[in-house]
């Protein structure tokens, strides 16, 4: 291309000021129009302005934050009374309208395309106006270099292209503002997620060290009560002791006695001392010579045996229940030669019964998930309720056909994903006759590993009247049958173990996996014939 074109570049402000005097009367009245269209509070331009009772105008947000720190509303500019329950606050949408247009004015620089085009100057080639622009060249020429140069290329009006950027730079401007919006608003939501996690926190540590201390302080009263009672059953015992051994020396002083008379009348000869000695032998006419003697003891052992025994189990509790919730996964990982993934490690503790209404079950509803089934990945003879917390098995439905469906197996995902963190639900089946577990989306939906559990991106219990089985990558760990209809099921996904509970007057934990999960994993249940799966809250 030859050097006579000229780049088209928009003018800037200081080039509008010295232009004319008119641009400088323009301007005034651009900044003049802004100062009225700005905020009193934030002394920024309205962001959804909203207009008083009074006539004032503030933005909705500053004028929202200022009414929430006032104990009796008023307005900022007058300090006129307001009552937002009887006068609620509405967005001016004419104001809002006059801000865009200002917003739009300021980004074209506050000149128009027609006097752009005359600042451009003329052709350096041809001493024409530069009034014609390439979009192949991204330059501004004048009409002879249209004819000579650029025949073949795409030319338009510098006014026509002007107005083609101004649109798209006002819809860019518009899309920047709505992501800018967007992101206040995802900033704001993390902000009070943020305060809402520290407030949980907050509560349930107190609650905790709450029950804790409680229980501190019923063990130290029972511990206080025990020792009261084994130091009073001492006292009496040895009392009885001490009692019964004054007795028995002073019946033995009086054995004593008579034993030396007894020595001593047989020594003599004399017959009438022999003949009147049986009659002052008293003694022996206490007690019967073999007479059996108390002998007084402790026994604690019978009335302490409950104590004892709840202690016991107060100590297993913690030991293999409590302890249990917090126990990291082992460190010790399988490789695959093959593949070079880690596999899972599935784990069959011994099982542990814990009271379903105690405390025991507040670590995992504090983790609950809301989940519901999602119907676009339904079995065709699967049926949802409208809710999405329930499906069966029925005859065939008339669903669109979508990729994401599956078609081969009895089975349907949660529309909910579930990643980093703690998560906990609860599944109701009416039947044993269902595969319940997580997996990857990136499951087969219609080939013969796409059952849950048989394939390397998903874990699962089998679940069958006669059996009961733990399945991943295709392997089965069989585990004893179970007379469970509920389910509860325990993510932790960082820690990477996945626990499957049977729920019934006690919470007795099933199987444990052990994984380390590189993908959001979402709940799946596979259902048979004539059974109803339910997604249920903790009772």
């Amino acid at each position: 291309m030859s050097g006579q074109s000229v780049s088209f570049l928009f003018p800037s402000e200081s080039r509008l000021v010295a232009g004319s005097v008119v641009g400088l009367a323009a301007m005034a009245c651009l900044l003049e129009l802004e100062e009225k269209l700005s905020c009193p509070i934030c002394m920024e331009l309205f962001t959804e302005p909203a207009t008083m009772p009074c006539g004032h105008s503030f933005c909705l947000g500053c004028l929202q934050d200022y009414l929430g720190r006032q104990r009796q509303p008023d307005c900022p500019s007058c300090r006129t009374a307001f009552e937002p329950q009887l006068q609620p606050l509405a967005k001016n949408l004419v104001l809002d309208e006059m801000v865009k247009m200002v917003k739009m004015v300021k980004l074209s620089g506050g000149s128009s395309p027609l006097r752009a085009s005359t600042e451009l100057g003329a052709c350096p080639a041809h001493s024409k106006p530069l009034d014609l622009y390439c979009r192949r060249d991204r330059c501004c020429i004048c009409s002879a270099c249209a004819v000579k140069d650029h025949r073949e290329h795409p030319v338009v009006t510098v006014e026509d292209e002007w107005a083609q950027r101004e649109k798209e730079l006002v819809v860019k401007h518009e899309e920047i503002e709505r992501q800018e919006k967007k992101t206040e608003k995802l900033i704001d939501a993390l902000r009070q997620q943020s305060k809402s996690i520290k407030d949980s926190a907050s509560r349930a540590q107190t609650s905790y060290i709450n029950k804790f201390d409680v229980l501190a302080k019923e063990l130290e009263e029972v511990k206080a009560k025990v020792i009261e009672y084994i130091v009073t059953k001492e006292r009496g015992s040895l009392e009885l002791v001490d009692c019964t051994m004054e007795n028995l020396e002073e019946r033995c002083a009086e054995l004593r006695e008579v034993r030396l008379k007894l020595e001593t009348t047989l020594k003599t000869n004399d017959p009438l001392q022999m003949l009147q000695f049986p009659q002052e032998i008293q003694v022996l006419k206490k007690s019967p010579p073999d007479m059996v003697w108390p002998v007084p003891g402790l026994g604690v052992e019978d009335k302490l045996e409950a104590v004892k025994q709840g202690l016991e189990e107060i100590s297993l509790l913690i030991y293999k229940g409590l302890q249990g919730c917090f126990r990291q996964a082992p460190e010790s990982k399988e490789f695959s030669e093959s593949s070079g993934n880690i596999r899972s490690i599935s784990v069959n503790p011994e099982p542990r019964a814990l009271p379903s209404s105690s405390h025991i079950r507040e670590p995992f509803i504090l983790n609950y998930r809301q989940l519901s089934f999602n119907p676009n990945t339904a079995h065709r003879y699967l049926t949802l309720s409208k809710d999405g917390c329930r499906v069966s098995h029925r005859g065939a439905q008339k669903y669109p056909i979508r990729a994401e469906r599956f078609e081969r197996e009895w089975q349907v995902l949660c529309c909910e994903s579930l990643d980093a963190g703690q998560h906990y639900w609860e599944m109701q089946i009416s039947s044993q006759w269902a595969y319940l577990g997580v997996t990857y989306s990136t499951i087969d939906r219609c080939g013969t590993s796409s059952l849950i559990g048989r394939n390397n991106v998903s874990w699962s219990l089998q679940v069958f009247s006669m059996s009961c089985s733990a399945w991943h990558a295709d392997k089965e760990v069989k585990l004893p049958p179970t007379k469970y209809q509920r389910f509860g099921l325990h993510l932790d996904y960082t820690a990477g173990t996945l626990d499957f509970y049977g729920i019934g007057d006690t919470m007795t934990l099933i199987h444990t996996f052990h994984s380390v999960f590189t993908q959001p994993l979402y709940p799946a249940v596979w259902v048979g014939e004539n059974v109803v799966a339910s997604l249920c809250q903790p009772q």
